[in-house]
């Protein structure tokens, strides 16, 4: 989901607010996409559309507002950075009592962004089948200190992803992704070391917590 414009209007009264997001709601095409309360007092409503809808809509709101209380302050934001809508994305995720969700970009299978406390495998990747465990050796057998049964039989490792996979899921996303994001999708093999060594070889740029591909 990408986010064309923003518009932000903070009022003080409840009345005022619910008279405010009516007018803006009626005077252009915008979604409501968060009320958020500071404190008892003042409210911020957050529309999206395109900028001319979002200036519109504030302007009536501003108007509305007016009438049965005070208006704060207002701002619309044109083609929000990426963090920005994150950050805006996020919050409105809180405010509904959710989790805050990694949002996938336009055709990507959004299975593969959801989020680790989901615990739910991405789409398309199948769980790596469970090895069957050798039987306890014999108590003349014994067990090396590294793991590997005696009688020959090895514990395999979980194979780490390579970079080219690793940069092609991040570079799905063009909000790029989060640590927490990949933990979730390809496990423990990715960690944060693995991560700012793309950083240092040029590879990927850090934005905030997440990290975006560099275009070649």
């Amino acid at each position: 989901m990408k986010i064309d414009a923003l518009g932000f209007l903070e009022v003080r009264g409840l009345v005022a607010a619910i008279e405010a997001a009516d007018a803006m709601l009626k005077a252009a095409d915008v979604k409501l996409i968060r009320s958020h309360q500071v404190d008892p007092r003042f409210f911020t409503l957050v529309v999206e559309g395109d900028l001319a809808a979002c200036r519109a809509a504030v302007d009536a709101g501003k108007a509305a507002a007016s009438r049965l209380g005070e208006v704060v302050s207002r701002l619309e934001i044109g083609r929000p950075d990426n963090d920005t809508e994150a950050m805006v994305l996020e919050l409105v995720d809180r405010s509904k009592g959710e989790a805050p969700k990694a949002r996938p970009a336009a055709g990507e299978n959004a299975a593969a962004a959801l989020p680790a406390a989901a615990g739910v495998a991405p789409a398309g990747d199948a769980p790596t089948p469970a090895t069957p465990t050798p039987a306890a050796p014999a108590a003349d057998e014994g067990v090396d200190t590294s793991g590997t049964v005696a009688s020959g039989v090895d514990t395999p490792a979980v194979a780490a992803p390579d970079d080219a996979a690793l940069l092609a899921f991040i570079a799905a996303s063009a909000r790029g992704r989060s640590l927490a994001e990949l933990a979730a999708h390809f496990g423990p093999a990715v960690d944060r070391v693995r991560l700012d060594a793309l950083v240092a070889a040029g590879r990927l740029r850090k934005a905030g917590a997440r990290y975006r591909v560099v275009v070649q």
